[in-house]
């Protein structure tokens, strides 16, 4: 037993004696910390030069939901005049006594039926669009 561990021992010196590690100071630490630099200096460049996919629909999200907030606070605006300044709306001078046109029920049983049928058509369609299926066809037409 003592024999097998001697022979560990004199490998295990033999071994430390062939590998000789250079001594690593302060130029070492210096020359890896710039290199880290650099590459995120690089890093960092090309992160800002291109705005990934998320950073430009919050752009756009944020362009269409100032502009949704100005409209609706320009219809309150309207609306609180009208009601509270003694604004009424411009009158309407359009003549409203036109005959509305007639649909037989046969006629409007059909219309209902055809677009009934497009409808679950079309909601069929969007919700197998939705899943990995759907996402595989679109796939493979693009």
């Amino acid at each position: 037993m003592s024999g097998t561990k001697d022979i560990e021992a004199r490998l295990d010196r033999s071994l430390q004696n062939q590998l000789q590690a250079p001594r690593l100071d302060r130029r070492f630490d210096a020359a890896v910390w710039a290199r880290i630099a650099r590459e995120e200096a690089t890093a960092r460049g090309a992160v800002e030069a291109v705005p990934s996919r998320a950073v430009r629909a919050s752009r756009w999200l944020t362009l269409v939901n100032t502009l949704g907030i100005a409209v609706t606070l320009g219809v309150a605006l309207y609306f609180a005049l009208g009601s509270f300044g003694g604004m009424g709306a411009p009158p309407l001078n359009v003549d409203l006594n036109v005959p509305m046109p007639t649909i037989s029920d046969d006629t409007a049983e059909r219309i209902v039926t055809v677009l009934g049928q497009a409808l679950g058509a079309a909601a069929l369609i969007l919700g197998l669009s939705l899943t990995s299926f759907g996402r595989r066809v679109r796939a493979s037409f693009s």
